[in-house]
């Protein structure tokens, strides 16, 4: 049993992690990620042979918030690791098949018992192409003031893993990030809004990146990051006040409201009443 112990302690200490963790201060942003307190407790379990407590907190580890891609790889790899041992086959295969979405380089160690190498080696087998995970966009790098601004996302996810698409956006010189979410599709277009970009009397940088992440925010894929994001430039142009006479969003809200006033009418008229009172409050706040 004390051999048997050792082996695994070797085998934990020789599967480092995929990525080393990087410490945040108190100056990070808030598009980081968040490194998983879970993720060490479940380490701890698997060297103590508690494989079912491993489980356990593996699977918390995975629903923690805005998990780092860095961590979410480990967390794949210790936790096919523990559904090997359990006989837990399938979802070791599809364990397997994440962490190598996440590091197609990734090299089994040589000193692992049969079971995990048996369900590594499977999975590896399947066409790499099957689990194709990959993100990219398309935005114009100089748009105009008070305009809104669309980015173009194409999605790979073979595994269907990833829930929401994120766009992070901030003007060049500001620590935090705006962000936007659009339910993840194989394209999927976001639109930051007019208000975010507005005019200046000289040119500015937007900085941004895109995000693929799961329905706990887990980041698996991104275009840019919050440490070197991308950037586009908002045009010279007239600061202040938007001109919404050339705006067709506004003109839209225009048709709106007026369908509203006229279903009021209709309402009015339908109610047998001979006249129809508009009151307009001298403030504008309403009719």
């Amino acid at each position: 049993m004390k051999a048997f112990r050792f082996y695994l302690y070797a085998i934990v200490i020789i599967s480092c992690p995929l990525w080393s963790v990087t410490a945040y201060g108190q100056g990070a942003s808030n598009a980081e990620c968040r490194p998983n307190p879970h993720l060490t407790r479940a380490l701890q379990y698997y060297e103590d042979l508690r494989f079912d407590e491993a489980a356990q907190t593996l699977q918390r580890a995975i629903e923690y918030a805005n998990n780092c891609k860095w961590d979410l790889g480990e967390i794949y790899r210790l936790k096919a690791f523990v559904d090997a041992i359990n006989g837990e086959r399938e979802r070791c295969h599809r364990d397997f098949e994440i962490l190598l979405a996440l590091n197609p380089e990734y090299k089994m160690p040589k000193q692992v018992p049969p079971k995990i190498r048996s369900c590594f080696d499977d999975a590896q087998n399947i066409a790499p192409s099957r689990r194709r995970l990959a993100i990219s966009h398309s935005v114009d790098k100089a748009v105009k003031p008070n305009a809104p601004v669309p980015v173009r996302v194409k999605l790979e996810d073979r595994l269907r893993m990833i829930d929401k698409i994120q766009v992070y956006f901030r003007r060049s010189g500001v620590k935090a990030f705006t962000m936007l979410t659009a339910r993840a599709d194989d394209e999927v277009t976001v639109i930051i809004p007019a208000l975010s970009v507005p005019g200046s009397e000289e040119a500015y940088q937007m900085e941004y990146l895109v995000r693929g992440v799961d329905r706990w925010g887990g980041v698996f894929v991104e275009d840019g990051s919050s440490r070197y994001p991308l950037d586009f430039t908002v045009l010279q142009g007239a600061s202040g006040k938007l001109d919404l006479a050339n705006q067709w969003w506004f003109w839209s809200a225009v048709a709106i409201a007026a369908t509203g006033i006229g279903a009021g009418i209709f309402a009015a008229m339908s109610s047998g009443s001979d006249t129809v009172t508009l009151r307009i409050s001298e403030t504008g706040d309403g009719i």
